[in-house]
């Protein structure tokens, strides 16, 4: 997931909460924050994954925004 991820130099992620979705737990859902060197937020990070309960299939979806809320990354695999 991280090499997905757009960053600054300097920028990391910082894990804001996770949480699951579903009847059984299937999709996984982690929130994370951009901080800059400053220790600023400077973007958000929502990374999803998901496993079919039928057939074990796995797709996992990540959705970057910068401060103003405009999509950097929109991804699916």
């Amino acid at each position: 997931m991280r090499d997905r991820v757009r960053l600054n130099p300097g920028e990391e992620l910082k894990l804001e909460g996770s949480r699951t979705k579903g009847p059984l737990g299937e999709t996984e859902i982690d929130t994370y924050s951009v901080i800059n060197k400053a220790g600023e937020v400077v973007g958000s990070v929502v990374h999803s994954d998901h496993t079919a309960i039928k057939g074990f299939k796995r797709t996992q979806t990540l959705v970057q925004k910068d401060a103003e809320g405009s999509v950097l990354v929109d991804k699916r695999w």
